[in-house]
């Protein structure tokens, strides 16, 4: 080693050092470590059971940091890069953020640490994800203020529950409709194969960051945020667009909240073709049929469809909500790596889907008071974005008990000056679709109600 650089036997020295460096090991039961580990998780866990779900959660920050700096959950602090598990201190976690997420698993996976160092077969817990809180204190300045409960809601939205479960069930897998989602996806990666292609004191860190990053072996789902929004009770919903593609309907319907009054305005026809298979606009619009249909539909149906389309944009897809056990395969010895010894990732990739008899439709709901106005678009007949998917089941519902009669309230003329068409697909519509939206509106303006019926009055 005469010539060898001392700077280079330093590094060489170094480097032989941190890698014999013992790995990170679970704690075995019953010793003073994991006597004290435990200990420290019942008292955090009854901080936690103590937290107010509107409270400050400095305290708690602090006890999870402390739990992970024990040396029986060193594991827990490596292997995991989720939040609550590395939180920015300049990031706000709200307490029932926190609270739901040790309640969903947060305690079960520092338990399942305490587990690992004993003899026999041996099961991991994944943690969920830290879910978003939509909520009066959390986001003062959201577009949906006016409904937002407290974080400490009490009865406020309480009769929306009903609603996010059914929604929430309608967004699993199992329970999507036909066309909504890919039948035929991709076959999980093999995570213990994939261990096996590293050195033996890496394998269990690759079976993990494996799992990590596939969204099958998390159980993963598309929800709505946490918090409560209250009912929108009143307002106009107004919603435009052309529904169908060969057979169509370029339509405007206002809903009124409170009563259930319906305006229907519609202009129907089927795509005329030429040979050369482009779309003969002229003969499209010659076959039209054209008026108005007034009403109304259950006022329930349509309140907790307007709930939707204001939630819709707030879904977040691919979320672990609760904890995932998996046994840790036969051979694997569960030990993380004291260095950093970085390992290549994956990505996890989604599928989206499409098709030409898909339009779009534009969807504003007009609070009552002269608030402003909140809108959105959404996909017909079917999407694959959950929500937007459970609205068009919702929309069919409330239309579905549609009644003609008078109304109980007249024609929204104010509000039907702020809505505007979406588009339609060129080669559907070569001309546009703004001069037949544009009198779709002018057929409500103008629509007279039948002998006898004096809207807002007598309707009902």
């Amino acid at each position: 080693m005469a010539g060898m650089s001392v700077s280079l036997v330093v590094s060489f020295g170094l480097g032989w050092l941190l890698a014999a460096a013992p790995p990170i090991v679970p704690c075995k039961p019953d010793t003073a470590d994991w006597t004290a580990a435990k200990e420290e998780l019942a008292a955090f866990d009854a901080r936690m059971e103590a937290l107010p779900e509107d409270g400050a959660v400095e305290e708690a920050r602090t006890g999870l940091m402390l739990l992970l700096s024990h040396r029986c959950f060193g594991i827990a602090r490596e292997e995991e890069t989720r939040e609550p598990l590395t939180w920015d201190e300049e990031h706000s976690v709200p307490a029932l953020a926190l609270k739901t997420w040790w309640r969903d698993g947060g305690k079960a996976y520092f338990t399942s640490q305490l587990e690992l160092g004993g003899a026999g077969a041996q099961t991991v817990v994944i943690p969920p994800d830290l879910r978003d809180v939509l909520a009066r204190e959390a986001s003062p300045k959201h577009r949906l203020a006016l409904l937002l409960c407290p974080l400490k809601a009490g009865a406020c939205g309480a009769e929306t529950e009903a609603w996010r479960a059914r929604a929430e069930k309608a967004f699993r897998l199992e329970n999507r409709r036909p066309g909504t989602f890919d039948t035929d996806p991709p076959p999980p990666p093999d995570c213990m194969k994939e261990s096996r292609k590293q050195p033996f004191r890496l394998r269990y860190k690759a079976w993990r960051g494996c799992l990590a990053i596939n969204p099958k072996a998390r159980n993963v789902q598309a929800v709505l945020p946490l918090g409560r929004i209250r009912v929108p009770v009143d307002g106009w919903l107004v919603i435009r667009g052309r529904r169908g593609h060969y057979g169509f309907c370029d339509q405007l319907d206002a809903y009124h909240l409170a009563t259930g009054t319906a305006y229907r305005s519609r202009s129907c026809s089927n795509l005329a073709l030429m040979p050369d298979g482009k779309v003969d606009a002229a003969g499209t619009d010659a076959a039209r049929r054209s008026g108005v249909r007034v009403g109304r539909v259950a006022p329930e149906r349509l309140r907790e469809l307007t709930w939707m389309l204001l939630l819709e944009p707030e879904v977040k897809d691919e979320v672990q909500v609760e904890a995932v056990r998996i046994p840790v395969p036969k051979g694997l010895r569960v030990e993380w790596p004291a260095t950093d010894e970085s390992l290549l990732g994956g990505v996890a990739g989604g599928v989206f889907g499409g098709s030409t008899a898909q339009t779009v439709l534009s969807w504003n709901w007009f609070p009552p008071g002269g608030a402003e106005l909140v809108s959105g678009r959404f996909t017909f007949p079917d999407s694959w974005a959950p929500g937007e998917d459970h609205a068009n089941v919702l929309m069919n519902e409330a239309e579905a008990t549609f009644q003609e009669g008078c109304p109980a309230a007249p024609v929204p003329v104010r509000e039907l000056d702020f809505t505007r068409e979406p588009g339609v697909n060129t080669l559907d519509a070569p001309e546009g679709v703004s001069r037949v939206q544009d009198a779709r509106v002018d057929a409500l303006l103008t629509w007279k109600p039948p002998a006898g019926c004096v809207p807002g009055r007598d309707g009902g």
